[in-house]
């Protein structure tokens, strides 16, 4: 059984979200949803990829991709990491890694839009949200790391 996690280390965009259940907060929606298997204690993550269309691409759950454009965007599983990368340009678009991690449980890598076509940035190194950059920062015990109105 998959539970609401409180308690837990996420690298994202370059930052480091701990014991933070909505990592980025998008006009009331939280993008991404932390859960942990009761069972093993293995940290899962659940969020939906869009193009800038708005159309779904790919869906994340538990930190696996469980759905994807296959012919449009390769889809990578593998017992670390599972990615989405866009076949015409070869730019990643989603990763999760999920072992061997180093300072968290998870390690997580987006360049997607949101169904509304507002861009989500958040590459190895930083977080770009609407002309700001956000790197190296530790987001700890807040209700919320990042809200976009």
């Amino acid at each position: 059984m998959w539970k609401v996690e409180e308690e837990f280390s996420i690298h994202l965009g370059g930052n480091t979200y701990i014991n933070t259940p909505n990592l980025i907060v998008y006009q009331g929606t939280s993008i991404f949803q932390v859960r942990r298997e009761e069972d093993d204690g293995t940290l899962g993550i659940d969020f939906d990829v869009f193009d800038s269309k708005g159309q779904r691409i790919a869906t994340f759950k538990k930190g696996i991709v469980v759905q994807g454009d296959e012919a449009n965007y390769k889809i990578e599983t593998g017992h670390e990491t599972y990615s989405v990368t866009e076949r015409s340009s070869g730019r990643l678009i989603a990763r999760v890694q999920r072992r061997g991690v180093q300072g968290a449980e998870l390690d997580v890598q987006v360049h997607m839009y949101l169904p509304n076509g507002f861009l989500l940035d958040a590459g190895p190194q930083s977080t770009n949200l609407g002309g700001i950059t956000m790197t190296g920062s530790v987001i700890k015990n807040c209700g919320a790391g990042i809200v976009i109105g």
